[in-house]
């Protein structure tokens, strides 16, 4: 069996996760063991000294400094605000409700899931996620792809950005976005088992209007925004499907059909399906799975794009990517 072969095989973190995540284990001893293993780990405390230094001014960005990536690195090795460890490398401010008050709209944003995910203890952190799933689902219930406008009608495009569209303005009035971004993701999946009925339709209404055939036609980063005359920006940050058949399988990204799987409506449509029966082609004799290394990257970029899949193995060794790759597929069978 691929769990037991995983446990015999895997290190702490995918055994810890394997543990919590596909066989509802319990025990505190048990799991107390486990995760004293992953505190043990370079790796481990590498993420934690990040955390140390992790502040609201630092947010958004590639770099392994950015609140955007500490924390969900630490999150993919079980670690969040309810292990010591965590809670005692956090600095006060970041349990405030600062966030609220003096973080931008854009920066709030790309925090607040990071924050839920991590299970900070800020009480508005669930009212800006509420608030954020109400702006978009203002715009999506629509079910409007018409997202662009005549870009003749815009002057001093700059040439970098001449072959991208333009988005219209009233998508992104009173400096937030009415489309829903890849961060969004992320938070809707942590919110939907903790709002009204009401607010899971509305989420569903998202999903829905993501996994759409139609939303496959919007630019890859959607496109620029026009800020004022002969000022623009480049959006990006879109919520493409993976593995889309529509396209050719042209974006096999596992973790990001990792995170649509959190969502009833993604895991019911056909999209969903079909990706993941693409990826029984990895299926070993023995029942584990090997992907093609490139589907587990781990470099220096945005954890929102996929870039840092590594779990702690050791990527010397000859099965790192039978253990990943299995312990991935799990995670996808068993929603």
């Amino acid at each position: 069996m691929p769990i037991e072969w995983l446990m015999e095989n895997a290190a702490p973190v995918i055994r810890y996760r394997i543990q919590t995540e596909l066989m509802n284990i319990t025990d505190k001893t048990s799991l107390q063991d486990a995760m004293t293993e992953i505190l043990l780990l370079p790796q481990t405390q590498k993420r934690l000294d990040l955390l140390k230094n992790l502040d609201f001014r630092n947010i958004h960005g590639s770099n392994s400094t950015c609140l955007e990536n500490v924390l969900p690195m630490l999150n993919d090795f079980a670690l969040n605000y309810g292990i010591d460890a965590f809670k005692n490398a956090v600095s006060p401010e970041m349990t405030s409700d600062k966030i609220n008050n003096d973080v931008l709209n854009y920066d709030k944003i790309i925090a607040c899931p990071f924050l839920l995910r991590s299970k900070f203890p800020i009480n508005s952190l669930l009212d800006v996620a509420i608030e954020r799933i109400n702006t978009i689902y203002d715009f999506t219930r629509r079910m409007d792809f018409d997202i662009y406008d005549d870009v003749a009608d815009y002057k001093g495009v700059p040439k970098t950005f001449q072959d991208r569209s333009v988005i219209k303005p009233a998508l992104s009035y009173g400096n937030t976005c009415r489309l829903p971004l890849i961060y969004d993701i992320v938070t809707l999946a942590e919110v939907y088992d903790r709002v009204s009925p009401d607010m899971q339709i509305k989420i569903d209404n998202i999903i829905e209007y993501i996994t759409s055939p139609e939303y496959d036609v919007v630019e890859s980063g959607y496109g620029i925004l026009c800020a004022s005359q002969r000022r623009y920006y480049s959006m990006g940050w879109d919520c493409k499907k993976p593995f889309n058949d529509n396209q050719s399988f042209s974006y096999p990204n596992i973790h990001r059909l990792l995170l649509y799987s959190s969502f009833p409506a993604a895991v019911k449509s056909k999209w969903f399906e079909n990706a993941v029966d693409y990826l029984t082609q990895y299926k070993t004799e023995t029942g584990t799975y090997i992907f093609p290394k490139e589907y587990l990257p781990e470099y220096d970029s945005n954890w929102v794009l996929g870039c840092r899949m590594s779990l702690a193995e050791n990527r010397r060794k000859k099965q790192w990517a039978e253990i990943e790759s299995t312990f991935y597929m799990l995670k996808l069978l068993s929603c």
